[in-house]
């Protein structure tokens, strides 16, 4: 994740969400939407009224499933259980991934089907 520094100058890891989207997952692998390459649009405005002028492109996600699945990403993945260019994600440990912008994520079942939540951060 991002380092960013809190109100009393230490440094700590930090992203905020932005976009989500459950996906289900089972015997087949499943692609998610790609993820935001969108930019702030003119005029907007931080909480505190300050202009924003970073780009809103997804640069990590948070990843947690409520089953073992296996994932993969790219601009088309395919997860394969057991397979080398997919990783296992256990159920319920919430996981955290630096990505490309309008990159995806595949994912398909360990022994289960289950769920897939992809929370995408801006930096």
């Amino acid at each position: 994740m991002t380092i960013k520094s809190d109100q009393h100058g230490f440094e700590v890891q930090a992203g905020r969400p932005a976009l989500s989207q459950t996906i289900a997952f089972g015997a087949g692998s499943t692609q998610s939407a790609p993820f935001s390459t969108a930019t702030s649009p003119a005029g907007s405005y931080s909480a505190t009224g300050a202009p924003i002028t970073t780009p809103n492109q997804t640069l990590h996600v948070r990843l947690v499933a409520t089953a073992d699945c296996w994932i993969s990403f790219g601009a088309t993945p395919t997860a394969v259980a057991g397979g080398t260019s997919s990783i296992l994600l256990p159920a319920g440990v919430p996981e955290y991934f630096w990505v490309f912008p309008g990159e995806r994520v595949a994912v398909v079942q360990n022994a289960a089907g289950g769920s897939l939540n992809i929370g995408e951060m801006l930096a």
